[in-house]
């Protein structure tokens, strides 16, 4: 595992009757982050609740942002049926990535645990 990796986790709870549009712009956005030279995975999960979790993987904070730029629109639509449960980012976050995240409900940042004695 790169120390320069950014790890973004994403929970979202999709309204009643709105999930088969939400799968629709999902496949839209990891089609569009398989182009991306510093995505390094973008993966989606399900529950039975209607719940949907990302976890997405970026060389560093420079392409996480390139991602959520490149995808702004797609993810714009989404906030017009869902609502973020949760938020985390993992890693060495640069200032650009925490203020646009910061527009979200409040992320939870986890930083490199020290490795020296």
């Amino acid at each position: 595992m790169d120390k320069e990796s950014i790890f973004v986790r994403v929970r979202f709870d999709v309204r009643e009757q709105r999930h088969e549009e939400f799968e629709k712009l999902v496949v839209a956005l990891r089609r569009q982050a398989d182009d991306e030279a510093g995505t390094k995975s973008y993966r989606w999960f399900s529950a039975e609740d209607g719940s949907y979790l990302v976890i997405e993987e970026y060389a560093d904070s420079a392409a996480a942002m390139a991602h959520m730029e490149r995808a702004a629109a797609l993810l714009e639509r989404l906030t017009e049926f869902t609502a973020i449960g949760s938020v985390e980012l993992h890693g060495p976050i640069g200032p650009e990535l925490r203020e646009w995240v910061g527009s979200n409900p409040p992320p939870t940042t986890f930083t490199d645990f020290p490795t020296g004695h």
